[in-house]
């Protein structure tokens, strides 16, 4: 392996590792614009300059490879490459550049979205000066808006270029372009034609200075005052990784941005999950359990619910009961679901609901949208192992075999048709756990106030079987529970106790489902692992 030297620290690195990945992993900063670790190299903003002994000019860390050379070639007999980033060439360099890419830029930082997290903003006090000698009416272009969810600020835009190459490499839509030449450079879209494929959202993302912004987030409070939890998009089966920005002083969600995970959606996530909390935010939110008298539903307190339906289940003989598991449940509230009525309840009637949003996949060249439109679907599957499908479900209830039935929900969708809705009308005695008011509620005897996907913890498997965890963000809406400790309090009453959280129940998942063998929900970590890779791995170590 090439062995380099960064300003007098040794570094062994692997074999054509870009120079400025081998700066960064010796935790050092190089200022950069262009590159982008998620797009092609292009090499034009000149902010990652540095200087290598040998080479008779700065060149570009970006773009510059660390190769093994021939011993007798190597500096002081053993050095691969020499590279120097803090010298007075080098420190001239970024500062002529910095003042460069100002030259036309306006001082707005004050009300620009981007303010608190500006790479231009934190380079120019870092390495910038401290004055513009730019004496000359500046150029001011107009602002564009170039799509559904996307606005260019053009007089902010450096050219860096990535967002051109977002749309010609992730989603090869070739939206954008840039325009004339030179001084007038900028921008822009081709000619009837509109920013509009389903990540268009990135672009703001990628974009280091502000130019590129959402419509979403303009006029929001700056991103310093908002609290940040990592979790998974509860959108679709794909498992995005995201990071929520919410205020704890009003319970509300603001802006949620994808986090790296390489395994799963890389740096990307797709428009529809960003704004998906928005959804989540007008449902008519269920706020309290209630319980049905009098064909009412009236408020009740969440104790005496809950002991009512352990005494109501234990009424009814196995054959007459069944549970519907969720895929916006987590893998550890549909497991600790399904044990009550396996092992107190002696139930076999277990089945998922299917009744989901289900639209064609989205293929881009580097990402897909998965139209399976919800987050747990395999989980559920693993967790519950169903013994009957919803039709056949509801073919028993139609014949009066089964009676009861605990239906858990959490979609922010109602699905159900009217035949459906017909048929569970006729059972005797129905719970619904969920987190929104349906028409479901009219018909059920007791009604559980969930949470959503933003306001739990747990964990998700996604479509490619990765378990991965997610947190809360926010609180869930008046007195309504996460979904565990209502399903815990319930496990309690049957005797099943210990389980206070849901990671408390996940060595019982490892142990008792196939593929999680082995898993620790702790080592999940922030990117999850793959079903069955822990397991291995293990047994080598062994």
């Amino acid at each position: 392996m090439p062995f380099v030297k960064i300003d007098g620290e040794d570094l062994e690195v692997a074999q054509g590792t870009i120079v400025l990945e081998a700066i960064k992993q010796l935790g050092k900063e190089i200022p950069h614009y262009c590159y982008h670790q998620g797009l092609k190299i292009v090499a034009s903003c000149r902010m990652c300059l540095v200087k290598i002994q040998g080479f008779p000019k700065l060149v570009p860390s970006c773009q510059t490879r660390i190769a093994g050379i021939p011993r007798e070639k190597k500096a002081d007999g053993k050095y691969d490459m020499v590279v120097i980033t803090n010298d007075q060439e080098v420190k001239d360099a970024q500062e002529s550049i910095l003042e460069f890419l100002l030259l036309n830029h306006p001082v707005d930082c004050p009300e620009c979205d981007q303010a608190g997290e500006c790479l231009l903003q934190d380079y120019s006090y870092r390495y910038g000066k401290d004055k513009s000698r730019f004496d000359f009416e500046k150029r001011v272009p107009d602002r564009k808006d170039l799509g559904p969810e996307i606005l260019l600020v053009t007089t902010r835009c450096i050219l860096c270029s990535r967002c051109v190459r977002f749309t010609q490499e992730i989603t090869g839509t070739n939206e954008l372009m840039v325009r004339n030449r030179g001084y007038h450079s900028e921008i822009n879209v081709f000619p009837g034609q509109s920013l509009n494929n389903k990540l268009s959202m990135n672009t703001a993302d990628i974009c280091p200075v502000g130019a590129l912004v959402t419509k979403d987030f303009l006029f929001k409070p700056r991103n310093w005052r908002y609290q940040n939890a990592r979790s998974i998009c509860p959108g679709c089966s794909v498992g995005c990784n995201i990071k929520i920005e919410s205020m704890e002083e009003n319970n509300q969600i603001f802006r949620i941005k994808p986090e790296f995970n390489a395994d799963v959606n890389q740096w990307w996530m797709c428009d529809e999950g960003r704004l998906l909390y928005h959804k989540y935010k007008k449902l008519d939110r269920l706020e309290y359990p209630l319980h049905q008298a009098n064909n009412e539903l009236n408020r009740t307190n969440w104790r005496y619910l809950i002991q009512q339906v352990q005494q109501k289940l234990s009424e009814y003989s196995p054959k007459e009961i069944a549970l519907v598991g969720s895929g916006y449940a987590t893998n550890e509230e549909n497991y600790l679901l399904q044990k009550i009525f396996r092992e107190a309840l002696d139930c076999e009637n277990i089945a998922v609901n299917e009744k989901f949003v289900r639209t064609e996949d989205t293929v881009y060249p580097k990402f897909t949208i998965k139209g399976e439109k919800l987050p747990n679907y395999q989980g559920a599957l693993d967790a519950l192992n169903p013994t009957i499908n919803f039709a056949e479900l509801l073919d028993k209830i139609e014949k009066k075999e089964i009676k009861a039935v605990y239906f858990l929900d959490g979609s922010p969708d109602y699905s159900l048709d009217d035949k459906e809705f017909e048929t569970l009308k006729k059972l005797n005695y129905l719970i619904l756990q969920d987190i929104k008011k349906s028409p479901l509620i009219e018909i059920a005897h007791v009604v559980f106030a969930g949470a959503s996907g933003y306001e739990k913890e747990g964990t998700f498997t996604n479509y490619k079987n990765t378990v991965q965890r997610i947190f809360p963000a926010i609180l869930p809406a008046g007195a309504a529970k996460p979904d565990f400790e209502i399903i815990a309090d319930l496990a309690q009453l049957f005797g099943f106790t210990g389980y206070l959280r849901a990671g408390m129940i996940f060595p019982e998942i490892s142990q008792e489902l196939e593929g999680y063998g082995d898993m620790d929900y702790n080592r999940l970590g922030k990117t999850g692992l793959p079903k069955m890779v822990l397991k291995k791995a293990q047994k080598v170590d062994a």
